[in-house]
């Protein structure tokens, strides 16, 4: 039994590293791609969110604003909160603005959604590791919305990189409701005493604002991120 387990992983191994020379061809393809785009910002967020939630009319409508702006609404192409910033990118007459990085893993589970078909750009990475590549890089800005594994994963990924540098520095926005994400901190960050202190340090937030999307109206957290990012 040990030695069919071994088989298998090594196995796994042996596919995974057949395909590192063309993946990264491919990643320095899509970044220099992407860096020609011109300015972006990344879009984090449900699939199971639809047209009907708060959600995604207000992500629609911050789009929608920032496309006006010639800004690019970069998301990883499914439906619900991925479809949102690219629905707004066509309301403000701009589809080429949508852009979806999708996964060539999930290829099975969803399609990219309708508008970054319809004259968007689409990009499909092979693994997580380019994926989030191409979601973070060259990004002015970075908004986080209710999601679930997938969405966390992107979260922690993203804040572990700004973290440690290993991104420019950019602001993340978390927009909730309910505190979706408010609870989750101030339970993450509750200390659990002195020898192990709290689950993840307070600091870690840092570069991050909490915004309430039933509080604060699509444009004017679009011009609040306009000035944040230095826009002019």
């Amino acid at each position: 039994m040990t030695q069919l387990l071994d088989m298998s992983h090594a196995s796994k191994l042996d596919l995974y590293l057949g395909r590192i020379d063309s993946s990264s061809q491919q990643l320095r393809q899509v970044l220099t791609t992407l860096k020609g785009i011109g300015l972006q910002g990344t879009w984090l967020g449900s699939r199971k969110l639809g047209p009907d939630s708060p959600e995604y009319k207000w992500c629609t409508e911050v789009a929608r604003i920032l496309a006006e702006k010639g800004i690019a609404a970069k998301t990883g192409g499914g439906p619900g909160l991925m479809e949102a910033p690219h629905y707004g990118c066509h309301l403000a007459g701009f589809p080429k603005l949508a852009i979806a990085v999708c996964a060539e893993f999930l290829q099975k589970e969803e399609d990219a959604n309708p508008y970054a078909k319809q004259g968007g750009q689409i990009f499909t990475m092979p693994d997580f590791n380019s994926r989030h590549d191409c979601l973070f890089f060259g990004s002015l800005f970075h908004i986080i919305l209710p999601g679930r594994l997938g969405t966390i994963h992107e979260m922690y990924d993203l804040l572990n990189r700004l973290k440690h540098s290993l991104l420019a520095k950019a602001p993340v926005y978390f927009a909730e409701r309910d505190g979706y994400w408010s609870l989750k901190m101030e339970f993450f960050t509750r200390s659990m005493g002195e020898e192990l202190g709290p689950r993840i340090s307070p600091a870690d937030y840092d570069l991050t604002k909490k915004i309430n999307i039933l509080e604060m109206s699509a444009a004017d957290f679009a011009t609040m991120l306009l000035i944040d990012i230095g826009y002019s």
